[in-house]
Formats: C-alpha cells, sequence, structure tokens
C-alpha cells in the first residue's frame, strides 16, 4: 500500500468515527428530551385537575366567641342608662301634742337633684345557638340607682316654729330622707324604668355588636 492510500484510509477512519459519535450523541440529546419533557405534561394534568375545583366553595365553619362579649358588658359594672333631673317645692310640717294642746311647725323649701337609674351589668348572660346563629343576651331589668341633693341649690321660703315645737336639725334631716323618696316617686311615674330599659337594651346592643367579628350571627336582647 502506498502512501496515498493510508492517507486516504486514516481519512475515512476519521468520517466513521464522527458520524458514529454525531449518532450516539444525537441519541442521548433525544433521550434526554424526553425525560425533560415528561414531568412539564404531568404538570399540565395536575393544573387541568386544579381547574376542576377551581370553581367549587370551600365553606369554613364560622362561629362567635360569647365569653368576649360577655366579659365586656360585665366590666361595665353599673350602667346608668337614665336620668331624672327636678327642681322639687315641699313643706314640711310636724304637729306635737301636749295634753289637749297641738303645736305645730313647718316650713318650705326646695331643692334641685337627680334621679339616676340604670342596670348591674355583672349580672349579664351572654348564650348562643350556633343551629340559628342566633346570640342572646339577657339584661337584668333596670332600677333606681341613686337620688342625688344639690346642697348649693337650697331655697328656704318659709319658716312657722310652734310653741314648744321648733323646727331643728334632727327634723329636717328626716325631711330630706321624705323628700329623696317622693323625688325618686315622682321620677317612677314619670317613667324613669321604662326609658331605662329601652336605653340599656340600645346601649348595649350597640356595644356588642362593635366586639363581634361575625356578621354570621344575629344577636339579640331579653329582658329578665
Amino acid at each position: 500500500m502506498d502512501k496515498r492510500q493510508r492517507k486516504m484510509l486514516i481519512y475515512i477512519l476519521i468520517n466513521a468515527v464522527l458520524l458514529i459519535t454525531v449518532i450516539v450523541f444525537g441519541a442521548k440529546l433525544i433521550n434526554g428530551t424526553e425525560k425533560e419533557t415528561a414531568p412539564f405534561s404531568a404538570d399540565k394534568k395536575v393544573s387541568t385537575t386544579e381547574k376542576l375545583y377551581a370553581n367549587e366553595t370551600v365553606k369554613a365553619e364560622v362561629t362567635i366567641n360569647t365569653q368576649i362579649i360577655e366579659d365586656g358588658l360585665r366590666e361595665m359594672g353599673t350602667l346608668i342608662t337614665q336620668e331624672y333631673y327636678f327642681t322639687q317645692l315641699e313643706e314640711y310640717t310636724n304637729t306635737e301634742k301636749f295634753w289637749i294642746f297641738d303645736s305645730t311647725a313647718s316650713f318650705t323649701y326646695s331643692y334641685d337633684g337627680v334621679v339616676a337609674a340604670g342596670i348591674d351589668c355583672s349580672k349579664i348572660t351572654v348564650v348562643k345557638d350556633d343551629e340559628k346563629k342566633v346570640v342572646t343576651i339577657k339584661i337584668p331589668k333596670a332600677a333606681i340607682t341613686s337620688v342625688t341633693i344639690d346642697n348649693d341649690s337650697f331655697k328656704k321660703y318659709e319658716e312657722k316654729n310652734g310653741l314648744w315645737n321648733k323646727v331643728t336639725t334632727d327634723k329636717f334631716n328626716d325631711s330630706m330622707a321624705e323628700f329623696k323618696k317622693k323625688a325618686e316617686e315622682n321620677a317612677l311615674n314619670r317613667g324613669i324604668i321604662k326609658n331605662a330599659d329601652e336605653s340599656a337594651e340600645k346601649m348595649i346592643l350597640s356595644f356588642a355588636k362593635s366586639l363581634s367579628v361575625t356578621e354570621d350571627y344575629s344577636i339579640v336582647t331579653v329582658r329578665e
């Protein structure tokens, strides 16, 4: 074999090796591409499944913590919901008898004051019905909480002492007790308790709704 024939043979061998290398590399490349595209196909299937549930609504169980409402209301203590302001004119009369003789002492006076009514919030209870989605607040009935007299407003219009029966401090204090009782009666006759109950209901309902974090429950009040 001459020199020219050997060069031709080497050239053929080199081309053959290059061809085999290209074929092997191409086969590996094709296999690798198929493996990489397989997860993508799976992802597409998952996405399709997710789309099936995209329009479905998952409803969570919603509830309300009544203890928070009850504690918040009870912390109010005595809640004054109605006040009756007055200026009252009264006549105090005291008669003492000695044998067959009477001695009368009297005086007329006036005071300004206020009668307050409200509820004891420590007696409030809160219950809920999860089935009906209703929270019920049980409110105690209102009552007179105080009768306050403005001592600076005292005015005395007329005073008359008997022969042995004079107006004293003790008698005047007794008169003040009667005065407060009369003021309380006047307030009751003017409907202070009814108004106090209605005001308490509105205030407590508003307060309870401000503490509620969900609108799924309705809140109602009842008087005990």
